[in-house]
């Protein structure tokens, strides 16, 4: 279990939340619902330790995550609408990149599998640069292959299946399907439910504020 405990979080010169409680249940999907500017991916941002806490704690079995936040960052993958990717290398590289900076193996089967796991193999030199947005929406995708080489129990995804076509859609699901099965716990923000088909439950933000000015 995650425990979100009266967290205050700015973006700018705006709070976004004040005094948010939550709690995030292991080995379940948390669909993060709430209309354009609740704050999905700020709270997203927060939770994977990109965008500070102005007051507040999350904690893991009693313990807080960013005590060690290196060790906390190293258990998850994040993956934000930006994707992360460098226009300047291929997609073969950019994953190669982000498996280095995360200090895993980056051997060539390791990459290979990855990018076969959301049908991006005979792209893999393909420039970032000469991607459709669907292309380097999957290239981003590819990194939660990972999950099953090396320990991560998180996932935090930011509207994953914006510019997915059918086929690709299906081959995300079934990266969802197998991270649950090995009892990962996902934390998404989607304006489409129909995404996740078991093993979830809903935190909407807009009911939530509405409960605190009520």
């Amino acid at each position: 279990m995650l425990y979100l405990k009266d967290l205050t979080i700015q973006r700018g010169n705006k709070i976004v939340f004040s005094n948010f409680n939550a709690v995030i249940r292991s080995g379940y999907t948390t669909l993060i619902k709430g209309k354009n500017g609740s704050g999905k991916s700020t709270l997203l941002r927060a939770i994977a330790g990109f965008t500070p806490l102005e007051k507040g704690t999350i904690k893991q079995d009693k313990k807080d995550i960013f005590e060690n936040n290196e060790e906390w960052v190293e258990n998850l993958i994040f993956l934000d609408t930006k994707n992360g990717l460098s226009k300047d290398l291929t997609v073969a590289e950019n994953l190669n990149a982000w498996l280095t900076m995360k200090g895993w193996s980056s051997n060539k089967e390791i990459i290979k599998m990855a990018l076969k796991s959301v049908g991006m193999e005979k792209y893999a030199e393909l420039y970032i640069s000469q991607c459709s947005e669907g292309l380097k929406k999957r290239a981003a995708l590819s990194r939660l292959y990972i999950s099953f080489i090396n320990k991560v129990d998180f996932w935090i995804l930011d509207e994953p299946t914006n510019e997915l076509d059918t086929a690709s859609l299906v081959l995300f699901k079934k990266l969802v399907f197998n991270f649950l099965e090995q009892k990962g716990t996902i934390i998404i923000a989607s304006h489409d439910q129909t995404i996740i088909e078991k093993n979830f439950y809903t935190l909407d933000l807009d009911e939530l504020k509405n409960q605190r000015v009520s």
